[in-house]
């Protein structure tokens, strides 16, 4: 078992330090990997082969081969729709995802409605429960944004040689000791973390400020 234990860890170490997005005969590398980030002409950006703000959930769970279970959250009367992948491979590397869905404020009003709410500490929101009916309706619907939890810890050593330097270096406003590597052209904000696990969260370039200004403000 202890051999079976190095093993997995010595091949996801090698993953980490394979070469960047071509192999030798030139050709573009699929898309796997939390680094391999393009920015298409329009602005748009694409990771794991998702496209924000144009892949259809249905999509993405033909690329990830997983079925998310979807919730709806309320938090100071905002209301947002989420898709939550667990454990997903790809590449060797395995991580969970959580999507937010591009939705009207008209229909998430809609799906709240028709959902079950779900009892938990109010402090923190309030999740309301999706049947299987109505999440296959909304299997139509656009991925707004990404974040993506991987399960094998990245040192920073990693994050430079993968990422790349970051334009901005915050620390995290918690009693955890990290910090938020932010790429702005990539629209990402990688928080890293001494102890626990690292957050990578993708959203389109343009709308980079809207993680930038919270971390800026006391």
């Amino acid at each position: 078992m202890k051999k079976i234990i190095i093993i997995a860890v010595l091949v996801l170490i090698a993953i980490l330090f394979i070469p960047g997005n071509k192999q030798n005969n030139d050709k573009v590398v699929l898309e796997t990997y939390p680094w391999q980030i393009s920015i298409l002409p329009d602005g748009r950006s694409r990771v794991f082969g998702i496209v924000l703000d144009e892949t259809p959930l249905k999509e993405v769970d033909a690329i990830l081969k997983s079925s998310p279970k979807m919730g709806l959250f309320e938090s100071n009367n905002k209301l947002e729709l989420e898709a939550y992948y667990k454990n997903v491979s790809l590449g060797g590397m395995i991580g969970s995802f959580i999507l937010t869905i591009n939705v009207s404020e008209e229909e998430l009003k809609s799906i709240k409605k028709v959902s079950r709410r779900k009892k938990g500490d109010e402090s923190n929101g309030v999740r309301y429960e999706l049947d299987k009916p109505t999440a296959d309706k909304l299997k139509k619907l656009i991925v707004k944004n990404i974040i993506y939890i991987p399960t094998v810890q990245l040192d920073e050593k990693v994050i430079l040689e993968r990422f790349g330097k970051p334009t901005y270096k915050i620390k995290i406003k918690t009693k955890e000791i990290g910090w938020h590597y932010l790429y702005p052209e990539k629209g990402l904000d990688l928080i890293y973390k001494e102890e626990g696990k690292e957050v990578l969260q993708y959203v389109l370039p343009k709308n980079f400020n809207t993680l930038l200004e919270p971390l800026q403000t006391n």
